[in-house]
């Protein structure tokens, strides 16, 4: 195997492949990435037995062949070589040679023969869906992903197919403390597809996949794995196999107190105050009176702040209080100039949403401050 490429065109695909791959593995080859050249072509592949990830580059082929090499060893190789430098890659008896200008890199490599490749997906329902959309699905909903590996059906996102008055995709996330939808009208081919979770590693290497990504995007879907065609690159996946909690029940349908905060103005001023909590917990104490909400925060040990701003409120005056982290990671979500909280009492749960943008729902839970 012999072949000469571009770092620019080698190193973008390379850390798509070495991010799957874990860094500690009780199998070695498992720390290995495959790379195969073949005519024009090479093709580089990584599984962590979860995830597994091929790639495609367009390059000048001298000599075919395949071979399994450290993927994070061979990723921090090229990632050091000078911008704009041709890389030679060159199987010389059991090592990978690496040469470029005057640097030579000989690193060993295992059989390809026992690598392992994951099962192709049999009988999914296979459909398109814009870049795009599938992005705003990931970016309004995984920050809620639960991160308790107890509960591991939390520890992804649930995308599911929901009949309103259209057919949508709905993606939910929640940790508990709160909760993140999303939707989109359902894609064509999309109808009947099986309601899954999708694992939250899987979700963090698809969201990179999609960056510069344009146009539409090939998803296959089966009860236990899915698959994703970003590009030149196919990313397949297990998904977690369990039960989402029923999500409705948590989110409230009867919340009058409606507060209106410009969104700027809000993200500031909580990250301003919540400077002082030392605490773990950073909690943030909203009191509310008519058209005026102060964030009030008092620590112990470091102090005390309050922010006072103009709002759009006009029930009866409360106060209830927020984990301000929980606080800044949805109003980063919120796109338009204000934010509004539906809000029942200082014990309830709080309804979040962005007034000009529909499908999208945050629900917090309060603390006691």
């Amino acid at each position: 195997m012999k072949f000469s490429i571009v770092k620019s065109d080698f190193l973008k695909p390379l850390s798509h492949i070495y991010s799957v791959v874990e860094r500690r593995n009780t199998i070695p080859i498992l720390s290995n990435a495959v790379i195969e050249a073949n005519d024009n072509k090479v093709s580089l592949t990584a599984t962590d037995m979860e995830i597994d990830i091929v790639e495609e580059i367009t390059t000048n082929v001298i000599a075919t062949g395949k071979i399994t090499v450290s993927a994070h060893t061979l990723y921090d190789i090229v990632r050091k070589l000078p911008d704009g430098s041709e890389i030679i890659m060159n199987l010389s008896d059991v090592n990978l040679v690496i040469s470029c200008g005057k640097s030579e890199f000989r690193l060993p490599t295992l059989p390809v023969d026992d690598y392992p490749i994951m099962n192709e997906i049999v009988g999914g329902k296979k459909f398109s869906i814009s870049s795009m959309d599938f992005q705003n699905l990931i970016d309004n909903t995984k920050f809620a992903i639960s991160l308790e590996e107890t509960r591991y059906y939390l520890n992804g996102i649930y995308f599911h197919e929901v009949n309103d008055e259209k057919k949508k995709i709905r993606a939910v996330a929640t940790d508990g403390h709160r909760l993140a939808q999303a939707e989109i009208n359902l894609p064509d081919g999309a109808s009947g597809m099986s309601s899954i979770i999708i694992p939250r590693k899987t979700v963090g290497e698809v969201r990179k996949l999609l960056d510069d990504t344009e146009g539409e995007i090939e998803v296959t879907v089966s009860s236990n794995k899915i698959n994703f065609k970003i590009k030149q690159c196919s990313l397949t996946s297990k998904l977690i196999d369990g039960s989402f909690p029923d999500y409705q029940r948590v989110i409230p349908k009867a919340n009058t107190n409606n507060l209106v905060v410009l969104t700027k103005d809000f993200k500031e001023a909580v990250d301003r105050v919540s400077t002082i909590s030392i605490e773990k917990s950073r909690a943030v104490k909203l009191s509310l009176n008519k058209d005026n909400l102060l964030l009030k925060v008092n620590s112990h040990d470091a102090g005390n702040a309050i922010e006072e701003l103009e709002v759009k409120f006009d029930a009866s005056p409360m106060e209830i209080g927020f984990n301000s982290r929980y606080l800044l990671d949805i109003a980063s979500q919120i796109q338009g100039d204000e934010i509004q909280f539906s809000l029942s009492d200082s014990s309830s749960p709080a309804l979040i949403t962005d007034p000009g943008q529909e499908g999208i729902i945050f629900v917090l839970m309060p603390m006691r401050v």
